[in-house]
């Protein structure tokens, strides 16, 4: 008798594994993918260094689903609205905001040197906007 396992069987239905594996590989295609980092820092405007960088992140809240839709399929298009937020405001229709909506704009970003990055913490909002390709 044979102690190796038997070939899969083409024609047998697909396993929950087989669905799952599948349904994640589609997902994995649809979702953004990262900005790469700046090459001029946006404190001395010269080069970065891809070894000194900062993770800007700010979360605010949205007044639906849509608002979050149109975030998330172009969120540095809304960089400034979301700089701009103003409390229990949703800063792309201006409505009021839901606390259990919300969204984040989050960016790698890299600088010239140590004194560049420092600058950059302490005021994120403040030079964020500065930061280009």
């Amino acid at each position: 008798m044979n102690s190796y396992p038997s070939a899969p069987s083409y024609n047998s239905p697909p396993t929950m594994k087989h669905i799952l594996i599948a349904a994640l590989s589609l997902l994995a295609g649809v979702s953004p993918a990262a900005e790469s980092l700046n090459t001029v820092c946006p404190i001395s405007g010269k080069p970065a260094s891809p070894a000194i960088t900062s993770t800007y992140s700010k979360t605010v809240a949205v007044c639906c689903d849509r608002c979050k839709a149109q975030f998330t399929a172009a969120p540095k298009g809304y960089l400034s609205n979301i700089l701009a937020a103003v409390s229990g405001q949703c800063p792309l229709s201006k409505k009021k905001s839901d606390a259990s909506k919300t969204v984040t704009y989050t960016r790698q970003v890299a600088f010239a040197d140590a004194a560049s990055k420092a600058t950059f913490d302490a005021a994120p909002d403040k030079h964020i906007k500065e930061v280009r390709q």
